[in-house]
């Protein structure tokens, strides 16, 4: 970098004057903060200064996943995790030492780990070493499923994600608040810190945006609907008995869908019979309307009362099967009408060989694929307007997370400008009689302080609106002081 020839005059004249250094530095603040910032850059470059630049240790933003596009269920469920593994998985993120801040985001149709870590750290090998300690079954799916992606990458897949623009339902409103959750669990074992708390809550606020300024929800959708499309096109709902496996949230969305179609009956299994029955007290305004008929039994109960039913929609966090086919074989063998299951869990909680019986018809989350194409096209004319509401966002955080480069620098220029402040009020105390050094020394670094205020002051602000492109200039001028010529490129 080279001055022009009156700053690189007035730079000499003010250095052969031989003032110190807090009244050198005030004088060249005076020609305005992007000049002063050009000579300090030229000073430093100087071969008497270059000790004085620093280099920030390079972090990077990374995702690694499995999801629905490329994984199939019976695959997604050997890397289904509960969430007190969760939580062991998060604490030891938390004590290895490359990763800063860390997030696990798992739902029914993925499974994701959001980490802030040094560039040079093997997150691969790491995570597969997490899970193979944890679940061992799961290293052989992950190994052949996983795939990545990094800085923006990243953060534009957790919008998409948090806007509902990468679900099987687009638009869906659930992963909102599943995203929610998986940044409640990091907080909860201390790994998120300052960048995700911000990446994460520029998350919530994208998907509220797309939400509210587009039309991706209209008729609000979910697998628990989709479920209910199915068995509408199947069997005459009004005309059945239903059972409800679960007492969580899908299966929650599940009974009111159901109880709209008035079935005869309505049984709710569950592991806990109180939770079941706290579930039907909350339906009592939708059953008034249709049929009381409502009871809770528990898990044990299921093949039971198999005999009853015409329809079961099971959804639990059960990682085994809650319906295995030794204990249903029974009941099923000599059952003559037939029997629609529809197993939106994951992983499923219906066992597979189930499927066997003539008289039982069984649907997983897979096969919800017609009613997911139909929802994309539905809804198809809202994703352009969807996704550069995304893309806005993700430049919005970008531009936050690109200027953090500016605070290493900023912090290192105080901590120079105050050891020069004391270096030089040493040097002339003896000009200042005895007894006045400390208070020289004070004054210096007071000095030094306001004079760089108005610079740092200039860099920073802004908060949360868009930088102008003198700040912008700024801090590239900084970086560019502060930053070895590698980590510029």
């Amino acid at each position: 970098m080279t001055l022009g020839f009156s700053q690189s005059t007035f730079l000499t004249e003010i250095m052969a004057e031989k003032k110190p250094i807090c009244k050198i530095i005030h004088k060249i603040l005076k020609l305005g903060v992007l000049k002063a910032l050009k000579i300090m850059y030229y000073v430093l470059t100087l071969d008497h200064f270059r000790h004085l630049r620093i280099e920030t240790f390079p972090m990077n933003l990374i995702l690694n996943n499995i999801t629905y596009h490329n994984c199939p269920i019976e695959v997604r469920e050997k890397a289904a995790f509960t969430a007190q593994q969760r939580y062991r998985m998060l604490k030891q993120m938390h004590a290895e030492q490359a990763v800063s801040e860390a997030v696990i985001l798992e739902t029914c149709n993925r499974l994701e780990f959001y980490l802030y870590a040094k560039k040079d750290f093997n997150y691969s090998r790491f995570l597969t070493q997490l899970i193979k300690q944890v679940k061992p079954d799961a290293v052989d799916a992950w190994r052949k499923y996983s795939t990545h992606s990094t800085g923006r990458g990243m953060v534009q897949h957790l919008f998409e994600v948090a806007a509902g623009l990468d679900s099987q339902m687009v638009g869906e409103n659930q992963i909102l608040a599943q995203v929610k959750s998986a940044y409640r669990e990091s907080i909860d074992c201390k790994t998120s810190k300052l960048i995700f708390h911000r990446l994460f809550h520029q998350a919530f606020r994208a998907g509220k945006a797309v939400r509210t300024e587009t039309h991706i929800n209209c008729g609000a959708v979910s697998i628990g609907l989709a479920a209910m499309e199915l068995a509408k096109r199947k069997i005459e709902i009004s005309a059945s008995s239903v059972m409800v496996i679960g007492a969580g949230d899908n299966a929650e969305l599940v009974a009111r869908y159901l109880l709209k179609s008035q079935p005869t009956c309505l049984l709710i299994a569950n592991r806990d019979k109180q939770k079941a029955a706290a579930l039907k007290k909350r339906l009592k305004p939708v059953v008034s309307l249709s049929n009381p008929n409502g009871q809770v039994i528990s898990l044990d109960e299921i093949t039971k009362r198999l005999d009853e039913v015409d329809l079961i929609i099971s959804s639990t966090a059960s990682i085994e099967p809650v319906v295995t086919y030794d204990a249903a074989k029974e009941e099923l063998a000599h059952r003559g009408k037939p029997l629609l299951i529809i197993d939106i869990a994951v992983p499923r909680d219906i066992e597979p060989k189930i499927g066997k019986f003539k008289c039982v018809t069984l649907y997983n989350i897979d096969h919800l694929n017609e009613q997911i194409t139909n929802n994309v096209k539905k809804r198809s004319s809202e994703i352009p307007k969807a996704q550069a509401i995304v893309d806005e966002f993700t430049d919005k955080f970008m531009r936050w997370y690109d200027s953090l480069n500016v605070v290493p620098a900023v912090s290192k220029l105080v901590q120079k400008g105050v050891e020069l402040a004391h270096s030089e009020a040493q040097r002339y105390a003896k000009d200042f009689g005895e007894g006045n050094s400390d208070k020289l020394e004070s004054f210096a670094e007071s000095l030094v302080k306001k004079v760089l205020h108005g610079p740092i002051s200039f860099i920073k602000n802004g908060g949360d609106e868009e930088l102008s492109s003198e700040q912008l200039q700024a801090i590239d001028l900084i970086n560019k002081m502060f930053m070895s010529q590698d980590e510029q490129k």
